[in-house]
């Protein structure tokens, strides 16, 4: 029997992906018998039709909600906030892009459902693919997590992935304060610091949004990363 799940998924200008990447995990979760919702957070942009497109997929189906907000309060704050208003008993977060292969997500839930507290994608397992990944992003990557795994003693391989889900009950109960991209290693951080938690690792099919859709900020984003190890340290 399949665990109930609220699926967290940020959103800022995603008019060109969310519709398909929304369809498609519906699809499987129905497919999988899960009980689900979908929380759609949304930081409002301009001349952007992402809050159209939702709207109009919840007239379709009732089990997708969306949270709006005023303005860009970033994704680490889409991932609070989605983690607040979540009602089900595993969370999952993912993306609003056609990043990640909905089988993959149906695999780590089901992981989750064996008795794990803790399930990740991994990127860089034998087994997994990687596209439109550039050198500088992979070699920026592997120092992060490597960095990470030698300070906090966590043997996540790919502990900045996104995409990762969790037992509500471990993750409703931890304070947070990332902002940026950096919540998704602040979490596990601050949730394997409890030596009970059992986590899994599952490779995973990624592929890479085009440049022109990137918000990824290589240097602000490294600032922020280093911020938020020490505010974990």
């Amino acid at each position: 029997m399949s665990y109930s799940v609220s699926v967290i998924i940020p959103a800022y200008k995603e008019e060109e992906f969310i519709e398909d990447a929304i369809k498609k995990l519906q699809n499987k979760l129905e497919e999988n018998k899960f009980v689900y919702e979908i929380i759609i957070i949304l930081d409002k942009a301009s001349y952007d039709k992402t809050e159209e497109i939702v709207k109009k997929l919840i007239k379709e189906n009732n089990k997708i909600r969306l949270i709006t907000r005023a303005n860009k309060l970033g994704v680490g704050s889409a991932v609070k906030d989605g983690i607040r208003n979540s009602k089900n008993e595993t969370i999952l977060i993912t993306t609003a892009e056609i990043s990640e292969d909905p089988d993959d997500l149906i695999k780590l839930l089901n992981k989750i459902n064996e008795g794990y507290d803790l399930v990740s994608g991994n990127r860089f397992f034998q087994g997994s693919k990687i596209e439109g990944y550039s050198k500088k992003q992979f070699i920026a990557n592997r120092l992060c997590n490597f960095a990470i795994r030698i300070l906090f003693g966590i043997k996540l391989n790919d502990i900045t992935n996104g995409v990762k889900a969790y037992k509500s009950s471990i993750i409703k109960n931890i304070e947070l304060s990332a902002k940026s991209f950096y919540i998704f290693a602040e979490i596990p951080i601050k949730i394997l610091k409890n030596k009970d938690i059992t986590f899994y690792e599952l490779p995973v099919k990624h592929k890479v949004r085009a440049q022109k859709f990137s918000k990824f900020n290589f240097s602000k984003e490294a600032s922020l990363f280093f911020k938020i190890l020490l505010k974990c340290l």
